[in-house]
């Protein structure tokens, strides 16, 4: 298995829609769209020619530039380091673009993503974001989701 990351494609917006975790937001066309405007960068994971997750990369974040939003490996395809090639390929995008950091703001109750944001070398910072309601629910179902989610931040200047 050979897990591949690049940009999100107009040929690829018809198999990421069928993966959306919450359809009536459309979010997949929005971010192609913000994708085509500059405003981030959409990037997909694939395992062969099947996408397996996704992330966003946001160069216009009012908080926190540029911050590494959305980044969901599907539930199939967890553990087979998906999530590890989206977080360096976005970091690779930032990297180019002259940034010296990557931020990203997560829910502390999600038990899942937290350690692997710590495996990658994202640390927290100490600030916190209020979060009334998210976008894309970020803990498993039963869990309830926090009302503020912490920022982490990783130096590219390390690297």
């Amino acid at each position: 298995m050979a897990i591949s990351v690049r940009r999100a494609t107009a040929e690829d917006l018809d198999q990421l829609r069928a993966q959306q975790a919450r359809p009536e937001l459309g979010l997949v066309d929005k971010h192609f769209e913000a994708q085509q405007a500059g405003s981030l960068i959409f990037a997909v994971a694939f395992n062969d020619d099947k996408p397996i997750g996704t992330a966003l990369l946001d160069l216009e974040s009012e908080e926190y530039n540029p911050e590494l939003r959305n980044m969901y490996v599907y539930p199939s395809a967890r553990r087979l380091g998906a999530g590890r090639a989206l977080s360096e390929f976005i970091e690779d995008e930032a990297k180019a673009a002259g940034y010296t950091a990557v931020y990203l703001a997560v829910d502390p109750n999600n038990e899942k993503a937290v350690p692997l944001y710590v495996s990658l070398e994202y640390h927290p910072t100490g600030e916190h974001i209020f979060v009334e309601d998210p976008e894309i629910p970020q803990v498993e179902e039963g869990i309830e989701h926090s009302k503020h989610y912490a920022v982490y931040k990783k130096s590219l200047t390390v690297r």
